[in-house]
């Protein structure tokens, strides 16, 4: 009878034990070509070394981020600049050339500067760049001409940078 009355109070115990069950969830992600940009040295002044006349230069460094589509992708990394107040400096006497330092990219070599978008690096298909970003810089060289009258003018540069 114990053994009876045991049995049946371990069945018993087992009917409101929940039955386990085994589900799968599939995960899906589709990753998309994407792009980021970060000047590094928003506002370089250009200076001017060496002797009377010599050429003012300076340096704007970035960090982007790049991933292009596997097959067909592009990106690139342009820069449109704003023309000099009056009386300052020709934009058509300020050029610049560029540095892709993973070598990702092709960069542009040495280029007169305008107001349309121009090329800063170019990327092909299937091109990543490191999680940290990669480093670039816009190296710039403006002539300086007697006729520019003295005072202080800016220039804006505007960076932008995309991927397919």
């Amino acid at each position: 009878m114990k053994r009876t009355l045991l049995a049946a109070f371990a069945a018993a115990g087992l009917a409101f034990v929940p039955a386990a069950f085994g589900e799968e969830s599939t995960l899906g992600v589709t990753v998309g070509p994407e792009a980021s940009f970060t000047a590094v040295d928003a506002s370089p002044s250009l200076s001017q070394t060496g002797t009377n006349f010599a050429s003012f230069t300076g340096t704007t460094n970035f960090t982007y981020k790049i991933r292009t589509t596997t097959t067909g992708g592009t990106g690139s990394i342009t820069v449109a600049l704003t023309a000099f107040e009056v009386n300052g400096p020709a934009l058509a006497d300020l050029s610049f050339s560029c540095t892709d330092a993973a070598t990702l990219g092709s960069p542009c070599t040495s280029t007169v500067a305008t107001t349309s978008a121009q090329n800063v690096i170019s990327f092909g298909a299937d091109k990543h760049s490191a999680d940290v970003g990669n480093a670039g810089t816009a190296a710039w060289t403006l002539v300086d001409r007697p006729t520019t009258k003295t005072g202080t003018y800016t220039s804006v540069a505007t960076f932008t940078i995309s991927a397919t």
